[in-house]
């Protein structure tokens, strides 16, 4: 309580002290600042008015570079980093949220078109989507769990593209390595109906042996207006996925041949020998329903299912899982005024359940062997929360919020071969959470407003840390507890077309998730232990040096961002030695991203994109670490119209313009030392992309 106190009396304070300087700044602009609104907090408002770490990416960022990945887009935004160890395996860290994944998208909850992409276990399968089903994303970093539930690291929220006109489009896309892209599209609108259909087919032969892709989506999503206050929204995906995991590689093999794929021993296969790969299908179904009940309140509901078969063959096993889940989200919107104060109150819930059947077998030269162990796995989530937006006096914003989370897992161990395993029934029911966030902003003019926040957060761990790869259930893991100070100013100077957002916080993480080795084999475990102080710095600039539609130049823009991350672990231990005060696994204390996008009167247009990453810390007691690198791209393409209903755009790209040796994605703590998964080396991209206006 004293803190929130000190929050308040800073922004209170900060108020009358920057009164005439923001006075001053307004009679120099001219115009205002973009009007970005932002989802946020169920807000729905403008940014300028969102107490929070918020950005919002659009579509052309984020398939500005080559269209086959959402790499290169989401990591221009500050704190967030984007790994991808193979060319369909993400792995997603928000200010060093990754910590804890050894592999895949955990700690982050994210949703697509209103649905919960995450399943109800904590894990999110990122891969399945395609950038042809994004049209922007929207990402609040830090924790989201009054409004969202689990997940220290934040959340991202994404909505595919909506139909603005009746319009059809094919692209073709060809590179290094055997890569080959697909995509179409076909877009209807009619006065009370849209609808919208994307398809996309990607393949590689990738840079490393074992480092193939195969991926397919298709997605149809309709908006229809039932009448004046009703209106109905479906999505349906449809996305099988096929892609190789070549394995990490020790220093020695990362230097002698890095393009090779993890080699075998007398105990363990190769990546290759074991086909090391992820095998999945996945189909989607979502309806959401928007409704205006009276002049003040409104709800907004979506229910979804999905339906995968999920099957890995690996190094040391062979998973096969069928996967079931279902839920919904609600939420009512109440709008009132409190004499002249206006007022909004969020109250809803979520609600996902999931029934797996999981079966492990050994890995006999990449088939199916004798069975490990049968798993029948029940998991229930839910959440129920409350939010609160105040305008008050003077151009301050308050927000505040509280939810209420419960997890639950059911495991039915109906087979067993392992040694000293038997048969039965382990169920773990995580202690109730209530999850607060208070915020405050003080909007200074349209141009410049200052933010604080202080929010809980929390983590449980996932099906794959609850029950692992060598087959342990802990029984014993507790969700991670963390808690988040935050201050910020964003702003813009409309005169030169330059906009600015900067926010400084603190973030304190207990039970702190962590990898150990098994006893059984060379996976890892997990367990609770120590603590972390991360101190951060995140910085973001956007100027358009250049808007004149009458010149050669027609528009210049430039984005820069940049993190500082000082993070470190506190009184953490592990298989006796004392790691206390060592920095974080697995985070850069600086990164740098700066963007020029230039396009001409004549079609032609220019995108540059540059990524500074420091050294990392690939284990925890800090021996090794990753060098620092620096990424150049760069893409030069032409657009053209024809006959008044068609566009064409041509393009050529390169990645790696500078011919860097890096991993854009380590293995933390790895077993063997096996840490490097090297990224390709300088390759090339063109494509075609046309479009018909109906």
């Amino acid at each position: 309580m004293n803190k929130i106190i000190l929050l308040f009396s800073v922004l209170f304070l900060v108020n009358h002290s920057l009164k005439a300087q923001s006075e001053a700044v307004i009679d120099t602009l001219q115009g205002e600042l973009e009007d970005i609104v932002v989802v946020g907090y169920e807000g729905n408002r403008s940014l300028m008015e969102t107490p929070g770490a918020v950005s919002n990416i659009k579509a052309e960022r984020i398939s500005g570079f080559d269209e086959s990945s959402i790499v290169y887009g989401l990591n221009a935004v500050p704190g967030v980093r984007i790994e991808q160890r193979a060319p369909g395996s993400y792995r997603v860290a928000i200010r060093g949220s990754s910590l804890r994944a050894p592999f895949g998208v955990r700690n982050v909850k994210i949703y697509w078109n209103d649905i919960p992409f995450t399943e109800p276990s904590g894990s999110t399968p990122l891969n399945l989507l395609d950038v042809i089903n994004m049209q922007e994303a929207e990402i609040i970093k830090g924790p989201a769990g009054s409004i969202y539930g689990a997940g220290n690291g934040g959340a991202i929220l994404f909505n595919s593209r909506q139909s603005s006109a009746d319009r059809i489009g094919v692209g073709a896309m060809i590179g290094s390595y055997g890569t080959n892209r697909y995509t179409a599209f076909a877009e209807q609108q009619t006065d009370r109906a849209n609808l919208r259909f994307n398809y996309s087919n990607q393949s590689s032969d990738g840079y490393r042996e074992q480092l193939f892709l195969e991926r397919q989506t298709a997605e149809l999503s309709t908006r229809y207006q039932l009448n004046d206050k009703q209106i109905l929204k479906t999505s349906f995906l449809y996305s099988d996925l096929y892609y190789g995991i070549p394995g990490g590689l020790t220093l020695q093999q990362y230097q002698d041949d890095p393009s090779q794929a993890r080699p075998g021993n007398p105990f363990v296969l190769g990546s290759v020998e074991a086909n090391a790969s992820i095998d999945q299908q996945a189909f989607l179904a979502g309806i959401s329903h928007d409704v205006e009940i009276t002049e003040r309140l409104s709800n907004l509901t979506t229910l979804y299912g999905n339906f995968s078969a999920f099957e890995n063959p690996f190094n040391l096993d062979y998973k096969k899982d069928s996967r079931k889940s279902g839920g919904g989200r609600t939420r009512f919107y109440f709008d009132t005024d409190l004499g002249e104060v206006r007022t909004r109150f969020t109250f809803g819930g979520e609600y996902q359940a999931a029934n797996y059947a999981a079966r492990n077998y050994e890995n006999t030269g990449g088939s199916t062997g004798a069975l490990n162990f049968d798993d029948e796995i029940k998991i229930q989530s839910s959440l129920l929360f409350l939010n609160t937006e105040i305008d008050l006096p003077a151009d301050f914003y308050l927000t505040a919020g509280l939810s209420y989370n419960r997890l639950t897992y059911n495991l039915n161990r109906l087979v067993t071969n392992l040694q000293d395993d038997v048969p039965g029934v382990a169920e773990k029911s995580f202690d109730p959470e209530f999850i607060p966030r208070v915020g405050l902003l003080k909007k200074f003019s349209e141009a410049l407003s200052l933010h604080g926040s202080i929010s809980n957060g929390f983590s449980p761990p996932t099906i794959e840390e609850f029950r692992t790869n060598e087959g342990s259930i802990a029984l014993n893991l507790e969700a991670e507890q963390g808690t988040n100070y935050e201050l910020g100013f964003r702003g813009s100077f409309p005169k030169v077309r330059f906009s600015y957002d900067v926010t400084g916080f603190l973030f304190k993480l207990s039970e702190t998730i962590v990898q150990q080795p098994s006893d059984r084999n060379s996976t890892v475990v997990f367990e609770n232990t120590g603590a972390t102080d991360q101190y951060g710095l995140e910085a973001a600039t956007s100027w358009r040096i250049v808007q004149n539609r009458d010149r050669f130049i027609e528009s210049l823009d430039w984005n820069l961002s940049y993190s500082y991350h000082d993070f470190s672990f506190v009184d953490y231990r592990k298989e006796g030695e004392d790691y206390s005060g060592n920095e974080l696994t697995g985070v850069a204390p600086h990164s740098l991203n700066s963007s020029w996008q230039l396009d001409t009167s004549t079609g032609i247009y220019v995108n540059l994109n540059y990524n500074f990453t420091d050294e990392i810390p690939l284990n925890d007691a800090n021996t090794v670490y990753s060098e620092a690198y620096h990424l150049l791209q760069s893409r030069i393409g032409y657009r053209v119209g024809f006959f008044d209903s068609m566009n064409l755009d041509a393009y050529f790209g390169i990645d790696n313009l500078l011919d860097e040796t890096y991993s854009l994605g380590n293995d933390l703590n790895a077993f063997g030392d096996r840490f490097y998964q090297p990224a390709a080396p300088r390759n090339w991209f063109g494509g075609l992309k046309v479009t018909v206006d109906l």
